[in-house]
């Protein structure tokens, strides 16, 4: 007679099949020459190829220091111009409510109980001034922010528009509301609260309408300047890559582009990928209890792809406390419930609250 299969026991949080469809629903940014003496100019910035005489210098290569010719491509500030313009938009959205998809009612519940205690107690206000701070500062303009020291950023809303000068706020530590008042020195009173209200809105409206919102950086840079979209990732076969790269057949370096026209002539435009600005706001994990990090991108595992760790995994270097994964977070959930109680009165445990419902605001499937 053949055994019974086994069913894998779960808990309030826990079932087959679970998503949650992302709550900061992102467009492209894009890139556009400007001009200091006429606020309204703007150019699309053109990616365009070049070729260069490198040298060999990749490790084990076949020939080193020699020469290495390859074609790459490549954007620069248009001339005639003195800035630069990266301009994208955003819906905030009350996907995080309730999952997208769920195989067990039961479980489709518990999440929706549990957000909405979390909003009662104010937790999205807190993610909401976190997501501002990474606006306010320009994080989304990644390399591009390191060019220059004169910079703005303007977010627009609700037909009203705040201005914030990115170089008064730190990258490494979230900053606090009177800290991004004093970054929007123009605005004067300014009405920050009022923006994070608006974003905090629509992350937990019911009507499910969501909010909308308009971000431009913009920063003086000179004619001829590099400017640096998102990167390409190159699908197919590496070795006949490499080969057609050394052969100039195809760039090495592709840049993110979208078509465009610019005075009757068609053009193709620097971008930046939503994800990437999308990783950009989301680096608001400050609760990983790493003091070698500051803050990082929400994910589940706390991964952070340029150091190649994962400051929440499970196994940890000796002497290292690792915070809790979202999945481990979940095996525990009166720990999980507490934690979101504790929000409303700023506990120490709330963080885990804050990088749990994070992660739902981000979206993706958290199936077992």
């Amino acid at each position: 007679m053949a055994k019974a299969a086994k069913t894998k026991k779960t808990g309030r949080f826990e079932t087959g099949m679970l998503s949650f469809a992302r709550s900061l629903q992102l467009s492209e940014g894009l890139f556009f020459g400007t001009r200091s003496t006429d606020d309204k100019w703007r150019e699309p910035i053109e990616v365009r190829e070049k070729g260069v005489r490198g040298q060999s210098s990749e490790y084990k290569t076949d020939n080193p220091g020699k020469s290495n010719p390859q074609v790459v491509e490549t954007a620069a500030v248009p001339p005639g111009c003195d800035g630069v313009r990266l301009e994208f938009t955003m819906w905030v959205l009350p996907h995080a409510r309730k999952p997208w998809a769920c195989g067990d009612a039961n479980v489709g519940a518990a999440y929706e109980s549990l957000v909405s205690k979390y909003a009662e107690n104010g937790g999205f206000n807190v993610l909401s001034r976190l997501y501002l701070w990474n606006i306010a500062n320009g994080r989304f303009a990644w390399r591009n922010r390191f060019q220059t020291d004169d910079m703005k950023v303007e977010v627009t809303f609700n037909d009203r528009t705040i201005t914030f000068d990115p170089a008064r706020l730190s990258l490494e530590q979230p900053a606090s509301l009177e800290e991004l008042r004093t970054a929007a020195p123009s605005n004067e009173p300014a009405p920050v609260e009022h923006l994070i209200e608006w974003i905090a809105g629509g992350l937990t409206e019911k009507s499910g309408t969501g909010k909308f919102l308009k971000i431009a950086w913009q920063a003086r840079m000179a004619a001829g300047q590099e400017v640096f979209p998102s990167q390409e990732y190159l699908r197919g076969d590496q070795d006949q890559l490499k080969k057609q790269r050394n052969e100039g057949k195809i760039a090495s370096r592709v840049y993110a582009k979208l078509p465009s026209v610019d005075r009757g002539r068609e053009v193709n435009q620097a971008s930046m990928h939503s994800q990437k600005i999308g990783a950009a706001l989301r680096h608001i994990d400050v609760w990983h209890r790493h003091p070698g990090y500051s803050a990082i991108a929400v994910n589940p595992y706390g991964g952070v792809q340029e150091a190649g760790v994962a400051l929440r995994a499970e196994k940890t270097r000796k002497g290292e406390e690792s915070a809790p994964s979202f999945y481990k977070l979940r095996e525990k959930p009166d720990d999980l419930l507490a934690a979101v109680e504790a929000v409303a009165k700023g506990g120490a445990n709330s963080g885990d609250a804050h990088f749990f419902v994070a992660n739902l605001v981000r979206g993706g499937v958290f199936g077992q």
